[in-house]
């Protein structure tokens, strides 16, 4: 069964019912649960997703994978397998901390493909740019080229290898990432979503090794832009779009059935604090909530007012459950490729001839209720929710 474009964007995603989830366990009372409590619809053919990250530890890459794998788990999707991008580090140190935290919360069998650190238009001189875009904190992987690690490398991370997480027992596909993205795609025509929440490179080269490569997938969804307001990285831009604009301005000017694009004003509404915690705490205890209470939970009950933004999971949850989606608009966009330009890597925006999805904003109570039922594998209603913990610590 074929999906069209307003399937996609008002249930963008179709739920198959299995009999049974990943490993052969059953795990068709927590699936029925969420579809029931949380109106998503369980159809035919499941969908199969294709995450593309510049994973790093415990942040907002780590929390999309974990709710995208435990998804798969609930057999929700057929997540296909993780691409590793340039961006918030070189693609060998994703590939290292993606195979790690899939260790971590027992799903080894996910496959981990290795992508390009380089933007489509090559390396730019960062003290040329910092020139024009003022300084920057944070220039991600793109600081550190002077000690740049092969993806190859990923077991050889030199100055980048962190003592705590050690390298991985499980090893990293020998195909490449945009050859598995293609090889997919048409394995699958118009079956396979794609979640960006890296920059857009591997992507856009698939899209200009073969023309007819988004027009067969199911669609794209992406983190990133900045629609209102300043950017969140230069006074204009977003990171994903300042790392590589070109591979952006391919990707929305790609033939895509659908795209919806999850704008950083929408991470304002949905971040990681205590109360999100202390609803894994109170739920079902899995892998995952495991995991994730036991390296994070330590720091929200020190300071209960921390928080932590968690932009890129806002992805996957908008793909599994479209009904915490708030707020958002039809648009067309374009972003400013000119490395010249103080404004390189904004997006621009206009309601005309929109066919864009952008998300602004989402329902924080029933974003994390949903999150934290599907990380913990929940087969009724907690007695507790998100608002209930977020009044409780006065957040």
């Amino acid at each position: 069964m074929k999906r069209s474009a307003k399937t996609f964007f008002s249930g963008i995603t179709a739920v198959c019912l299995l009999l049974t989830g990943c490993g052969g366990h059953d795990f068709s009372k927590a699936r029925e649960y969420l579809a029931e409590e949380y109106n998503i619809v369980l159809a035919d053919p499941i969908p199969k997703v294709i995450l593309d990250c510049d994973m790093s530890y415990l942040g907002d890459d780590a929390m999309c994978l974990s709710i995208l794998a435990q998804a798969d788990k609930l057999g929700l999707i057929d997540l296909l397998g993780v691409t590793i991008t340039g961006g918030n580090h070189f693609v060998a140190y994703g590939t290292n901390s993606a195979l790690v935290q899939l260790e971590q919360i027992g799903r080894e069998d996910i496959p981990v493909y290795m992508g390009t650190d380089i933007p489509l238009n090559g390396v730019r001189d960062l003290t040329e740019q910092e020139k024009i875009v003022g300084s920057i904190e944070n220039w991600g992987a793109m600081y550190h080229f002077d000690e740049y690690v092969e993806p190859k490398d990923y077991h050889a991370l030199g100055s980048l290898y962190e003592r705590k997480w050690g390298y991985s027992e499980t090893a990293a596909e020998d195909l490449g990432a945009v050859d598995f993205m293609l090889e997919q795609v048409f394995r699958y025509p118009r079956e396979v979503t794609i979640l960006s929440v890296g920059a857009a490179t591997n992507i856009a080269m698939a899209c200009e090794r073969d023309p007819s490569f988004a027009p067969q997938t199911a669609g794209i969804v992406y983190m990133g832009t900045v629609i209102e307001g300043r950017g969140s990285f230069t006074p204009y831009a977003d990171f994903n779009c300042f790392y590589d604009a070109d591979a952006y301005a391919v990707c929305l000017g790609s033939d895509f059935p659908a795209q919806m694009v999850i704008s950083h004003d929408a991470s304002k509404t949905a971040v990681m604090d205590k109360a999100v915690f202390d609803l894994l705490d109170g739920k079902k205890d899995t892998e995952t909530a495991a995991f994730w209470l036991e390296n994070q939970y330590s720091q929200y009950r020190r300071d209960p007012k921390y928080k932590q933004s968690c932009p890129d999971a806002i992805a996957a949850v908008c793909f599994l459950n479209p009904d915490v989606i708030a707020s958002g608009k039809m648009l067309s966009l374009e972003v400013n490729t000119d490395v010249a330009s103080p404004y390189y890597g904004q997006v621009t925006s206009s309601e005309e001839d929109g066919e864009i999805q952008v998300v602004l904003g989402v329902d924080a109570d029933l974003y994390w209720n949903f999150a934290t039922d599907l990380l913990c594998e929940m087969t009724e209603r907690s007695e507790q929710d998100y608002s209930y913990y977020a009044a409780s610590n006065g957040l």
